[in-house]
């Protein structure tokens, strides 16, 4: 489950994610990005601090990072304060390292994430939810 908010002027979303993570709200976030008012790019903050049960398997998040980038050019911040879960980021990261892509950043907290794109969570309204 998540929650999509968007800072129009600085071109970022943030995804909250919360409650079960799972490979079907990644196939509704690829829905997504086809919309047509981010389809041209936008920078992606990640937030899994409220997420409380991981669905995610290696083998997922390993093709996941084979795919090609998004948005290219822009920047991807993943907040994960959880041990197994910034363990899945960090190889899906490597994978995308080594096909090229700009590697995402992942940090701890809300507020490191913001900082890297001086924004503040006033900023931000609500895009979209699912389910």
């Amino acid at each position: 489950m998540f929650d999509i908010d968007l800072c129009e002027a600085k071109r970022i979303s943030l995804v909250s994610f919360h409650g079960e993570l799972s490979a079907e709200d990644y196939v509704e976030l690829d829905r997504l990005a086809r919309d047509p008012g981010v389809a041209a790019g936008i920078h992606c903050i990640y937030d899994m601090t409220r997420v409380e049960v991981n669905r995610l398997v290696t083998d997922f998040v390993a093709s996941r990072g084979a795919l090609p980038q998004t948005f290219k050019g822009f920047e991807r911040i993943y907040v994960v304060p959880q041990h197994d879960l910034k363990l899945l980021i960090r190889l899906y990261i490597a994978y995308q390292t080594a096909q090229g892509a700009r590697p995402p950043i992942l940090v701890d907290r809300l507020d490191e994430a913001l900082a890297k794109f001086d924004a503040k969570r006033s900023e931000f309204r609500r895009f979209a939810s699912w389910p």
